[in-house]
C-alpha cells in the first residue's frame, strides 16, 4: 500500500508493447500497491476519475489535452522515435508542442540520458527511467569458434539503421559472418552475410556472435544492446553507453572490430552493468519513489 493505505491506480497508455508489458511488470513487482490497466484506446466507456496517475507512453500529444481536465498527475514517458520527430519539427510546430507539454504539468520520463539532454535543450525537464523487459541469463554463453556480428536492419528502414556500412563492413572482413535480423532476403549479399526474418527471442543469435553492431540515425533505448551485455557480449553502439564501443561511421566500426579480433572475450562488465542497473525490481521500485511523489 501507499503511505496513505491506498493503492495507486494508474492508467497506461500509449506505443502498445511498451505501455502492456510496463503494466504487466508494475502488477507484478508492486503487487497490492500499485494497481495498473494498460488501454490500447480511450473512449468513453473508461473511468478516468477512478485513477490516480495518468501514464502516457509515447503518445499522440493531443492525448494530453484530452486528460488533463481529470485534473490527476500526468506521466509522459519518451521512448526515443518520440523525441527524434519532436526536434526534427518545423520552428513553430515545435513551439506548440511544447507549450503544450509544459501547460498541462506533465511530469516526463525519457529511457536514457541522451534523450534527456536532446529534451532539455529544447528545453523540458525530465528524468530516466528505462522501459525494458529483460530475461537475463545466468552464465555467459561461451563464444563461438568463428567471430561473427549480429546486427538489426529491419528492411524497410535500410537507410535509418545504415544498411549500406554494414555491407561495406561485410566486404572489408570477409573473414567474419554476419548476421542481421529482421532485413528478410538481401540481393546480391555478400557471402558472409546471413540474413533472417523478425525472431521474438534472439537468444540462439546472441549464442552465435562476438559482438552486436548498431549504428542508427537516432536512439533511444535499445532492448538488443541491453540483451547483448548481459549476454557478455561486445556491442559496437552509436550512442555513448556504459561498457559499448562508441561508433559513428565506417572508421570508427572497422577499428573495433579490429580490436575485439585481437583479443577475443567476454564483456563481463557489460553484463554485470545490466543485471544491477535494468533488472525488473529496480526499475519498478524507481517508478513506485516517482508515483509516491506524485500521488
Amino acid at each position: 500500500m501507499s503511505e496513505s493505505g491506498k493503492r495507486i491506480k494508474i492508467l497506461l497508455h500509449g506505443e502498445s508493447y511498451h505501455a502492456k508489458v510496463f503494466s504487466e511488470q508494475l502488477n507484478r513487482f508492486n503487487s497490492g500497491i500499485i494497481e495498473a490497466e494498460f488501454y490500447g484506446t480511450l473512449t468513453n466507456k473508461i473511468n478516468y476519475a477512478g485513477f490516480d496517475i495518468f501514464h502516457l507512453i509515447s503518445s499522440p500529444l493531443p492525448v494530453l489535452r484530452r486528460l488533463v481536465k481529470y485534473k490527476k498527475s500526468l506521466i509522459y514517458h519518451w521512448i526515443g522515435t518520440d523525441v527524434y520527430r519532436f526536434s526534427n519539427d518545423f520552428f513553430f510546430k515545435k513551439i506548440i508542442k511544447k507549450i503544450l507539454i509544459n501547460s498541462v504539468g506533465a511530469f516526463n520520463l525519457v529511457v536514457n540520458e541522451t534523450l534527456k539532454k536532446e529534451l532539455k535543450q529544447l528545453g523540458i525537464s525530465s528524468k530516466v527511467l528505462p522501459l525494458v523487459n529483460l530475461n537475463l541469463v545466468k552464465n555467459i554463453p561461451p563464444l563461438p569458434e568463428k567471430f561473427s556480428i549480429l546486427t538489426y536492419i529491419p528492411k524497410n528502414r535500410w537507410d535509418f539503421y545504415n544498411g549500406d556500412l554494414v555491407m561495406s563492413l561485410a566486404k572489408e572482413f570477409p573473414d567474419i559472418d554476419f548476421l542481421i535480423l529482421a532485413a528478410e532476403e538481401i540481393n546480391h549479399k555478400p557471402e558472409n552475410v546471413f540474413t533472417y526474418n523478425f525472431i521474438d527471442d534472439v537468444t540462439e543469435l546472441y549464442n552465435k556472435v562476438n559482438a552486436l553492431l548498431r549504428i542508427t540515425t537516432h536512439d533511444g533505448l535499445s532492448k538488443m544492446v541491453l540483451e547483448a551485455l548481459s549476454f557478455g557480449r561486445h556491442v559496437l553502439w552509436s550512442e555513448p553507453f556504459p561498457h559499448c564501443i562508441f561508433v559513428k561511421n565506417l572508421d570508427d566500426c572497422k577499428k573495433a572490430i579490429n580490436m575485439l579480433k585481437e583479443d577475443p572475450s567476454v564483456n563481463e562488465e557489460g553484463k554485470t552493468f545490466v543485471e544491477l542497473n535494468f533488472n525488473q525490481s529496480k526499475i519498478c521500485g524507481d517508478y513506485l519513489s516517482i508515483c509516491k511523489k506524485l500521488f
